[in-house]
């Protein structure tokens, strides 16, 4: 994300990946339907010091009143929010998936509509303190990073 580039965060949660870009200069809209989490949005976003547009509603429905995205982060929401931010003609689109079945659905999805698909696995590991004082890392859980970006 850069200066001059509209980035949407779908599935926000906390905007932590909304507020990063826009602290790279790109605008940034945070859908999210909860609003606890909106709320949290604009705190986090305030207090890194950067705008973050919030928007509460569920995706993809309010896609179509959203200014055309330059890039789309899909951090929930499923197959059918992938799917209505890819009508939108993203240039690039990244998809953070839990479930292994999802991923095959994804890359479906995002080479139907004629884009490079890549993609990467992360695992991470946290380390605990044992009962007799060493320490262990404890294994969280994965997530699937699929991204499509238009050829």
């Amino acid at each position: 994300p850069s200066l001059g580039e509209l980035v949407w965060d779908l599935g926000a949660g906390s905007g932590s990946v909304g507020i990063e870009c826009a602290r790279f200069g790109a605008a940034v809209v945070a859908v999210e339907q909860d609003a606890a989490s909106c709320g949290r949005i604009a705190a986090n976003a305030a207090a890194h010091g950067v705008d973050v547009a919030v928007v509460r509603g569920r995706a993809p429905g309010v896609l179509a009143e959203l200014p055309r995205p330059d890039a789309v982060f899909v951090g929930g929401g499923g197959l059918d929010v992938v799917r209505g931010a890819l009508e939108h003609g993203p240039a690039r689109i990244v998809v953070a998936l839990t479930g292994v079945e999802r991923v095959g659905e994804v890359v479906q999805s995002l080479e139907a509509d004629g884009r490079a698909v890549g993609g990467v696995l992360t695992q991470f590991s946290r380390m605990t303190a044992l009962p007799d004082g060493t320490h262990r890392f404890a294994a969280l859980n994965p997530v699937y990073l699929i991204w499509g970006s238009a050829v």
